[in-house]
């Protein structure tokens, strides 16, 4: 079960997040609805190329989750970060679109699927 769970996380950070906001413009804001800034690109194109780094970090590790338990964990963080720093933003600026909460939604259905799927014991050396 970890296995799929790790290459479905993946996909998410590569497919869904990373490359939109790798290759981000104007045209892919609207693709989301979301407002165009372009002053916001200078984060937005870095914060991509980490999660396409990440969802492929996710996608080898799901060849052997228990040797690679210690990433697991961090990608639980990562997905629990998710929503805080979401949330965080909501009540700080106020803004929160659908786009926004959809993502908000998946981050803390895959805090549940990865510590569901976390392997309970470390590989020995």
């Amino acid at each position: 079960m970890a296995k799929i769970i790790l290459i479905l996380a993946g996909i998410l950070e590569l497919v869904f997040r990373g490359l939109p906001a790798f290759f981000g413009n104007e045209t892919t804001a609207g693709w989301f609805g979301l407002e165009y800034i372009e002053e916001a690109l200078i984060y937005v194109h870095p914060y991509g190329a980490l999660l396409i780094a990440f969802g492929l970090l996710l996608i080898i590790i799901s060849k052997d989750p228990v040797k690679y338990r210690v990433v697991m964990d961090i990608a639980i963080l990562r997905f629990i970060l998710g929503p805080i720093a979401l949330l965080y933003t909501k009540f700080t600026v106020g803004l929160f679109t659908t786009f926004w909460w959809v993502h908000l939604c998946l981050d803390v259905l895959f805090v549940i699927l990865l510590i569901l799927a976390r392997p309970k014991k470390a590989a020995t050396a």
